[in-house]
């Protein structure tokens, strides 16, 4: 057996995480190689959301994404402003239109003071003159919540691997891996070919693909991650600097309800929905990053309509569509991250939001788990 390529850490997938996690790897003074399947990073699950730098209220407070996000929301705030990496502290408000809302915010007002984040409680009038196209009751307000360019964040974090001598490889798709005493030996269609691979540990950030690729490589099939397509529109240039803050309303099944966001130029969009999708296999997730316009809009309309009154039909037209996966074990829904090593091999599964937040807190933990 001709080895083609040999290192101490191999990681799976570009995404911010894979990204993150390949450079903790090569800061320990380890040979780094992140492959990904895409042409450039980021082509799937990091590239295609709001770019939020969330506040970590909305999780158990012993669960992973609130421990991971609150302390990676600091470190992503410090490594933009030290990588001149576009972003902006924003804040977010979440609001409430009715009682039952209001009840909800007053739930949410004490986990966050029980979680340490800075909340103020204003009322629907002080809203509505922060944001005067927003109507509602009451609501809460996050000042450390914030958007960042998500595209820049993950240059500057492939600028950093190549620097530390790590190697990406793009358009590599793994095929297969198997592990013997010595570590992992990885089929990976190349380029060029196919190629074989060796390493001592074995990172597993393939997003979408991550729970298929570990039920073949611990020959299991406990792991599965079922997907949720979230749409988003883009909103005219009519409305460019219309919103200052993120505006969120009480949050609905499966997710954080349709919400108002802004990029770093001013620019607003509306989105996520929540749409199942049935398609369990990965390689035919493709054909679901478009959909029926149209038929999406209404619906939008009238999420938007119940905070945001005045909002223009016409002003809307389609923007991305994000697919987050969710992680199921042996059948049951887990709605946290998982991080497990398995002697070396690691992987991350159901890294979904906040992961964008989480990601330079997450890519430590993960880099300091040993074969």
């Amino acid at each position: 057996m001709t080895v083609d390529l040999e290192c101490d850490d191999l990681v799976i997938g570009a995404g911010v995480l894979g990204l993150a996690v390949a450079t903790e790897c090569a800061k320990q003074g380890r040979s780094t190689v992140l492959l990904e399947q895409h042409p450039q990073f980021g082509q799937e699950t990091s590239s295609r959301n709001s770019e939020v730098i969330h506040s970590g209220i909305y999780y158990p407070v012993n669960s992973r994404k609130t421990h991971y996000c609150l302390s990676g929301r600091e470190k992503l705030y410090a490594y933009c402003a030290e990588k001149n990496i576009q972003h902006v502290q924003t804040g977010k408000f979440v609001i409430a239109s009715n009682a039952d809302e209001t009840a909800y915010l007053e739930k949410l007002h004490a986990h966050a003071k029980n979680l340490g984040v800075l909340v103020e409680r204003v009322t629907g009038a002080e809203v509505q003159r922060r944001e005067p196209l927003i109507r509602c009751s009451e609501a809460l307000y996050f000042s450390r919540t914030g958007i960042v360019d998500s595209h820049q964040l993950m240059q500057s974090l492939e600028n950093d691997l190549q620097h530390l001598g790590g190697l990406v490889g793009y358009r590599h798709s793994v095929m297969g891996a198997q592990r013997d005493s010595q570590g992992f030996t990885l089929e990976v269609n190349s380029p060029d070919g196919t190629l074989l691979a060796r390493c001592q540990r074995l990172f597993n950030s393939a997003g979408l693909g991550a729970a298929a690729f570990s039920n073949a490589l611990l020959k299991t099939q406990r792991y599965e991650h079922r997907f949720c397509r979230g749409r988003y529109f883009t909103l005219s240039s009519r409305y460019e600097g219309k919103f200052h803050s993120l505006v969120y309303p009480v949050p609905q099944k499966d997710g954080l309800g349709v919400h108002v966001t802004v990029d770093c130029a001013g620019n607003a969009r509306l989105g996520p929905d929540v749409d199942w999708i049935e398609e369990r296999s990965y390689p035919a997730l493709q054909r679901f990053y478009d959909c029926d316009w149209d038929a999406v809009l209404p619906q939008f309309l009238a999420a938007v309509r119940k905070y945001c009154p005045s909002l223009e039909q016409n002003a809307l037209s389609p923007g991305l569509i994000g697919i987050r996966p969710k992680l199921f074990i042996d059948g049951e829904a887990k709605p946290d991250f998982l991080i497990e090593n398995f002697d070396g091999y690691v992987h991350l599964l159901g890294i979904e939001s906040p992961g964008l937040t989480s990601a330079l807190a997450i890519a430590p933990h993960a880099a300091s788990l040993q074969a």
